[in-house]
């Protein structure tokens, strides 16, 4: 075989894959002239026309065409070396299979996989959204290897005997507003009373997916929207047309015409957001976790 250089391989798939010296340029970054210039280098080395140029563009010679498909196999597998050079130096790619409960799904469990990766770069994920009872039994059943699940009063009791807890950050509720709402006025907590005649938009879903209505101590609030997704609810709430409750956990993602409101209210126990394994060490799983545990304060 003639002495090809793996640019001019490159170049030769390209023109043949694109129909036209300029098309190749474009995929290559490179100017025209260069790709012409590489094309006469590897037609000389070949000792013979690879291309037949044409008003509309060019089209291979059989030459051209043996060059082009032997382009393709070859760089493939340097690629294919490239990617067992960087196991021998990295180790293998780990496939880690995580969920989170939809609100914990929007933020927490991104910015904290971001994380992990900056420590460990050959991780990959798969992602699974679901109610915490769904991702408890899925975590036993070893179909999730890492979930993120919320735990308090309201909602389903959790049978996660044997498996590993790790408490994380951001249980707390809030309420978002319309920015430039009354409520939104000071930097203090608001009285839970302010909360009771106000319309409320909340969740909606099946049976067995926990939602979050209104503020959990009022016995009899006003309902005026019920909605499936994050994003309808935040719309709603943007137009002024009700208030909702917010996760902390969300805060890195609300939108900016939402502002955030604590809430004083001594009856409000609050709700717990847990980080579950399966107790087996595994060194993949418990990068996750720490990740899971930085303050998602620290996304700014």
């Amino acid at each position: 075989m003639p002495e090809l250089s793996i640019s001019a391989l490159r170049v030769v798939r390209a023109v043949a894959a694109h129909g036209s010296l300029s098309g190749a340029a474009r995929a290559l970054g490179y100017s025209q002239p260069a790709i012409s210039r590489q094309v006469a280098v590897a037609e000389k080395v070949v000792g013979q026309p690879l291309f037949v140029r044409g008003v509309r563009g060019v089209r291979t010679t059989r030459a051209g065409e043996l060059i082009a498909r032997f382009a393709t196999e070859t760089l493939a597998s340097l690629d294919r070396l490239d990617e067992r050079l960087d196991e021998i130096t990295q180790g293998p790619e780990v496939r880690v299979r995580v969920g989170a409960f939809p609100s914990a799904n929007a933020a927490l469990l991104p910015f904290a996989l971001a994380r992990a990766l900056e420590q460990q770069p050959r991780l990959t994920f798969a992602i699974t959204e679901a109610s915490s009872p769904q991702l408890v039994q899925q975590v036993v059943d070893k179909r999730l290897d890492v979930a993120v699940v919320a735990s308090g009063p309201g909602l389903p009791q959790l049978a996660m005997e044997g498996l590993r807890i790790a408490p994380l950050p951001g249980g707390e509720l809030t309420v978002g507003v319309r920015r430039g709402h009354p409520l939104s006025a000071g930097e203090s907590a608001v009285p839970v009373s302010e909360l009771a005649h106000l319309p409320w938009v909340v969740g909606k879903g099946g049976r067995d997916e926990p939602q979050f209505g209104a503020w959990p101590t009022l016995t009899d609030p006003h309902i005026a929207f019920r909605t499936r997704t994050w994003h309808s609810r935040f719309g709603l709430v943007a137009a002024g047309l009700g208030i909702c409750v917010i996760p902390n956990i969300l805060a890195p993602v609300v939108p900016e015409k939402v502002a955030l409101v604590r809430v004083d209210d001594p009856n409000w126990l609050g709700r717990l957001i847990i980080a579950i394994t399966r107790n087996d060490g595994n060194e993949a799983h418990e990068i996750i976790v720490r990740a899971l545990q930085n303050s998602p304060d620290d996304e700014e």
